[in-house]
């Protein structure tokens, strides 16, 4: 399988680092860059993920991804890249590619084990451009980072929501009652 035509239409990134919310506690985000450019993707991980994240980029602990690389080494099945999915209230996944003879073969993973899986196999990751589009921010400012509504959990949107009416930002409680609502809460 070709490789450039397999991500023809997709960004690729690289982890930037890791940070926690200020104003929103439960906020754990991955910082994730464009290869080619300046934009920034932040992606909402749990607790679990990001310290998982946390001891591969600081300890070199590819403990979740280890054996899969191993057995895939075994196997004679290639890793290609992860490509990172659409948010769905609050949580991301990735799927990880493997070259298989002729065809590629596909395994959906949470975010966090698809970033320490491309840290330790040295796979790109990568995000539709369309998707991408919509959920990038261009500089992130020293002390803040942005999330898109569909990549917020509904914990953090309440934690928003109460934030936001606490400051009297009425408009921005308009739009978290809103997304809390669709959501069925």
């Amino acid at each position: 399988m070709d490789i450039e035509r397999l991500y023809n239409n997709y960004v690729e990134l690289y982890v930037e680092g890791l940070t926690r919310g200020r104003e929103l506690h439960h906020a754990c985000i991955l910082v994730l860059h464009e290869r080619i450019g300046n934009r920034f993707l932040p992606i909402l991980l749990n607790h679990k993920g990001y310290d998982m994240v946390t001891a591969a980029l600081q300890n070199a602990d590819f403990t979740p991804s280890h054996l899969m690389h191993q057995l895939a080494i075994r196997l004679g099945i290639v890793p290609m890249g992860i490509r990172i999915m659409r948010p769905v209230k609050g949580e991301t996944q990735a799927l990880i590619d493997f070259a298989l003879t002729n065809e590629v073969v596909s395994m959906a993973v949470p975010m966090a084990e698809a970033v320490v899986a491309a840290l330790d196999m040295r796979i790109p990751l990568w995000m539709e451009r369309t998707q991408f589009e919509k959920q990038t921010i261009r500089q992130p400012s020293n002390d803040s980072m942005a999330l898109p509504l569909a990549a917020m959990t509904e914990q953090l949107l309440e934690e928003a929501l109460q934030a936001a009416v606490e400051e009297e930002n009425f408009e921005l409680a308009g739009i978290l009652h809103d997304e809390l609502k669709k959501r069925g809460k």
